[in-house]
């Protein structure tokens, strides 16, 4: 039925032009156009990989209508082929991804196809996970909120994000801080239903995200909807949630069919222009698909490149000299380095569970919150906190994670491994993470399987994290600054048993230690005993010990970097006195030993006058918690000095 005189049309009803409506429609047209050329490429052979858009055009396009170009941040998952065209990514840059060309905008041929990302765009880089992105998406909007930027971050997601506890953790955080984020939900479940909760708005509601549901074909009422809930956020409103019903399959409800109908029904654009339209899109697509596929391919050269932001060469840095000041413990030096950081510099803020107030279960944030307040030392639950870290860093932050125990970081293992890893790799160099992650780690202190674990081996097998485990107090207040520092993400480890029991100097404010540089605690010419963390002292008290009773000089190296190695001073160490004996908590089996020592038995076997020994805890899953079974485990002075004397002898 026509409009009376006193009506306005839908479109203008929700403040849209007809120009406006007829980019749309252009917009969803390309994308059903572009959609079908990729999938014919693929039956042809010429495309190895496709994901299909069709059914979610109106979703995509009429949404991402409302984001604010070179000023919101956009986090589309791998279907979002029409949000990212209404953004302005180009037929020709998509299909450069899906030949997987070297001139792909999105990761110069390093992922498949539709794991978008744009600086320039605002558009993130997305991996292949259903809901990791969200909680980048919280910490994205608490950046917003913590600068005062009006940003607003658009997060995309479909069926499979919702039984994962991403999704509920990103919402859980949103609705408790406020945070100026708009999550839309492509909502397919017919085709595959992913969780027994049916009214995903209703759930949303429950955590203090604004929700509604939305006829995903109809896209005046998608941008309606997307338009308020953007204009929300402006305000400082909080969070809300689309939920577009929709579907992947061409039926009555097409959305751009919709739209076609009602441009013609209005005369907005006539069916003859809009065949007109559809040839000039074929003529657009042509042209974009003979070039992309003439585009050249990447070189072999660059499978190696990209790996850190900041790539460490130990040969060049120098280690830092002994550090003078009062006397402290290694948890002084951790309170005191925080506060220095906050204090120097607003982008460093503090995340973790009860670390305000209560100043961390160890203490070690201790008066920070009533120094610096709750914006910058921030109470976070504890499954949101490296996620929402990530976000935090990708918007231009410096943030430290603290996580009560490394144990619980295997709970964060896709965070830290497929993401904050990753990101400046898969996005060609375009993203860097500069993000600390704080974990306490190790046995001694009765905390059983679950608050013992020594996991550096595992995360350091993890080629874009960067690794650290500082034994004193000085190399803990210089490694967390070179930390924060870093444009790549550093696993920060701290020896629980260390937080009081070892003391040293307190630098003064500025004190850095290199990361990737190892230190010479010892020097000595009989012996190497390679080495980190509190087996520092452990291994320096064995090492006098036989230089008094058996008169033997041992050199101590302490790594203090476990990724990257400093593989100079290893080789080096062992060089020099021809016989090496690495010692370190975790198992002995796949651990750093075992790196240690193929790296010096290919690089100074010659110089060797023994096999590379190994001294290390049992392949058991953690300390256990009885005193007589960690003791049992414990690796002390006694033992080291076994080891050394074995091996001198030989």
């Amino acid at each position: 039925m026509e409009p009376t005189a006193q009506e306005a049309p839908p479109h203008a009803e929700v403040g849209l032009t007809t120009t406006n409506v007829i980019a749309l429609y252009r917009t969803m047209a390309l994308t059903r156009a572009l959609d079908r050329r990729i999938w014919e490429l693929n039956r042809e052979g010429r495309a190895p990989f496709v994901v299909s858009s069709q059914g979610h055009e109106g979703a995509q396009v009429a949404s991402a209508w409302a984001v604010r170009r070179d000023a919101d941040v956009v986090l589309p998952f791998y279907r979002d082929l029409g949000v990212v065209l209404a953004l302005g990514m180009t037929p020709y840059e998509v299909l450069l991804a899906v030949f997987a060309r070297k001139a792909d905008p999105s990761s110069g041929g390093r992922q498949m196809p539709n794991h978008w990302g744009s600086r320039e765009r605002g558009i993130i880089s997305g991996s292949s996970a259903p809901a990791s992105h969200l909680l980048h998406a919280a910490g994205l909007a608490l950046a917003s909120r913590l600068t005062s930027s009006h940003q607003v971050v658009f997060c995309y997601f479909g069926d499979g994000a919702l039984a994962a506890g991403d999704f509920h953790e990103s919402l859980n955080m949103a609705g408790m801080f406020g945070l100026p984020v708009v999550f839309i939900f492509e909502n397919a479940r017919e085709l595959l239903p992913t969780t027994a909760v049916d009214d995903v708005a209703g759930l949303a509601n429950r955590y203090g995200v604004a929700a509604v549901s939305v006829d995903g074909s109809d896209v005046f009422a998608v941008y309606g909807a997307a338009r308020v809930a953007a204009d929300r956020a402006r305000r400082d409103e909080g969070p809300s949630l689309l939920d577009c019903r929709t579907f992947r399959q061409l039926e009555e409800g097409d959305p751009l069919l919709r739209l076609r109908a009602y441009l013609d029904e209005q005369g907005i654009l006539p069916e003859p222009e809009l065949g007109s339209l559809d040839d000039d899109i074929v003529i657009e697509l042509n042209d974009a698909t003979a070039r992309a596929e003439a585009a050249v391919g990447p070189d072999p050269g660059d499978a190696t490149a990209r790996v850190w932001a900041r790539p460490l060469l130990a040969q060049a840095q120098e280690a830092a000299p002994a550090a003078e000041g009062p006397p402290g413990t290694v948890i002084d030096a951790l309170r005191q380095t925080q506060r220095e950081l906050l204090a120097a510099d607003e982008r460093v803020v503090i995340l973790g569970e009860d670390i305000g107030v209560r100043g961390g279960v160890f203490h070690a944030t201790e008066g920070l919150y009533a120094e610096f307040g709750p914006t910058r030392v921030i109470d976070a639950p504890a499954g949101s906190i490296v996620g929402v870290s990530i976000g935090l860093a990708l918007a231009g932050m410096r943030p430290i994670a603290e996580v009560q125990f490394a144990d619980a970081l295997h709970e964060a293992c896709e965070q830290l491994v497929n993401e904050a890893a990753r990101m400046h790799y898969r996005s060609d160099g375009d993203v860097s993470v500069p993000l600390v992650v704080r974990a306490p780690w190790g046995g001694g202190v009765h905390g059983g399987l679950s608050h013992s674990q020594a996991v550096e081996g595992f995360y350091a097998h993890v080629p874009g994290l960067k690794v650290v485990a500082p034994s004193t107090p000085a190399d803990v207040a210089g490694l967390l600054r070179a930390a924060v520092d870093d444009p790549d993400p550093v696993l920060f480890l701290e020896h629980k048993r260390s937080y009081r029991l070892v003391s040293g100097p307190l630098p003064a404010e500025g004190w850095r230690v290199p990361i990737g540089v190892a230190d010479v605690a010892r020097e000595g010419t009989d012996c190497s005993v390679i080495t980190y963390g509190m087996h520092r002292h452990v291994v320096l008290e064995a090492a006098a010990q036989l230089a008094r009773e058996d008169g033997l000089s041992v050199e101590v190296l302490d790594l203090r970097t476990i990724s990257p190695l400093d593989r100079d001073a290893i080789v080096g160490s062992a060089a020099k006195t021809g016989r090496a004996l690495v010692v370190h908590e975790d198992n002995i089996s796949f651990g750093v030993g075992a790196e240690v020592a193929a790296i010096i038995a290919s690089d100074a076997f010659f110089d060797l006058d023994a096999p590379v020994r190994r001294l290390a805890m049992p392949d058991v899953p953690a300390m256990p918690f009885a005193p007589e079974l960690e003791n049992a485990l414990m690796i002390g002075a006694d033992e080291v000095i076994a080891a050394v004397r074995a091996l001198c002898s030989e």
